[in-house]
């Protein structure tokens, strides 16, 4: 077997590989941190969300100041691997405490955009996405970093988040163009910055989007996450130990496609257990808001608000529960977990239903 035979095939097939390099690159920072991330958040892992942060802002002053040294060409990979594992770092910590499914495939469809735009984009187009991915990477890595400093969660670290990710995008970008107006490389080359502020625009676009988005409650309140939301008819506490008595329910209802089925006689009680997640020693006040719709206008009706309150910094997730007995009637329900007048963790949707003589099926599941 000829060895230069094999080198010319290698090469040849090396334009097609180098198509999904950055594919390759994005993925590898979310393998890397799913392998060394553990599920409480560490001084280490500040670090490292850090050291990615600035990482990204230095290779985009690079980008900006159009400076080209013999190894420009990883520019566009390590960008990637950068985004790629800030991204899936917060990730992670949401996906080893709780399976967090909505943020999960929120964070996959940036990344398949972001993969995609490697694909198709053109140079300044990549800068542009770049940009905006800057910015929502830093909305996402500050208002997982503010509640560590404040030990506290409320809604304006998320405003705050945004403000200050959006600075720092623009003072990058003009520290970058103020280093030098013009650059002249070996050879006699210059380069003059470009002053289009329109690439721009989509990075403070997505900033306002977020915070419209939160305002509407369609984003959790990071870093809070939603590891367990059971409706039990029945909940004990032994050793530290949760057991809630389930209802049997079939297969559509259990997949969420369908609201789960609650039979009910009076005095009865119908418990909503939780357990939720959130950085060492924060405190936050949640709460759980019962509601109920009315079969003739179809709009929900409040049946009780409870207040819980909860540390965080508990590996398996603070755990807390509230119950209704006497305002429970049959009907669609719905039980959501908050905070209080703010945002909501998630919702749990259900049916009451009058029960006969028998006793229904249930089983328990463990909360530990």
């Amino acid at each position: 077997m000829s060895h230069p035979g094999l080198l010319q095939r290698l090469a040849a097939r090396l334009p097609l590989w180098r198509r999904f390099l950055p594919a390759l690159a994005f993925f590898s920072g979310f393998i890397w941190d799913s392998l060394t991330m553990g599920r409480l958040v560490s001084f280490s892992d500040l670090l490292i969300l850090t050291a990615y942060y600035l990482g990204a802002a230095l290779v985009l002053i690079l980008l900006v100041r159009e400076i080209k040294p013999a190894w420009h060409m990883w520019f566009g990979l390590l960008i990637q691997f950068l985004f790629g594992g800030l991204f899936s770092a917060l990730v992670v910590f949401y996906f080893k405490s709780a399976g967090s499914l909505y943020t999960f495939v929120v964070v996959l469809l940036l990344a398949t955009l972001l993969v995609a735009n490697e694909f198709l984009a053109e140079k300044y187009q990549s800068r542009t996405l770049s940009w905006t991915i800057f910015a929502a990477c830093g909305t996402m890595y500050l208002n997982f970093l503010i509640p560590h400093i404040a030990h506290s969660v409320r809604p304006a670290w998320f405003y705050l988040s945004c403000l200050i990710s959006l600075a720092l995008v623009y003072a990058i970008r003009r520290f970058a163009r103020a280093m030098h107006r013009q650059v002249c490389l070996p050879g006699g080359t210059k380069v003059v910055y470009r002053s289009d502020l329109r690439q721009l625009a989509p990075a403070t676009a997505v900033t306002l989007l977020l915070m419209v988005f939160y305002q509407l409650q369609l984003i959790p309140p990071v870093p809070l996450v939603l590891k367990e939301n059971l409706l039990c008819r029945e909940v004990n506490k032994t050793d530290d130990v949760y057991q809630c008595r389930a209802e049997q329910q079939p297969f559509w209802h259990l997949s969420g496609l369908r609201p789960e089925v609650i039979h009910h006689q009076d005095g009865d009680r119908i418990y909503n257990l939780s357990a939720v997640f959130a950085p060492q020693h924060v405190t936050v006040d949640l709460e759980q808001r019962w509601w109920q719709r009315d079969a003739e206008d179809k709009t929900w009706r409040n049946r009780g608000i409870v207040p819980l309150a909860m540390v965080g910094g508990r590996r398996q997730g603070w755990r807390t529960y509230s119950y209704i007995q006497a305002t429970a009637r049959p009907g669609r329900w719905k039980v959501e977990t908050a905070l209080q007048n703010g945002a909501i963790l998630g919702v749990h949707h259900f049916i009451i239903k009058p029960r006969a003589n028998s006793t229904p099926t249930t089983y328990t599941i463990t909360v530990r």
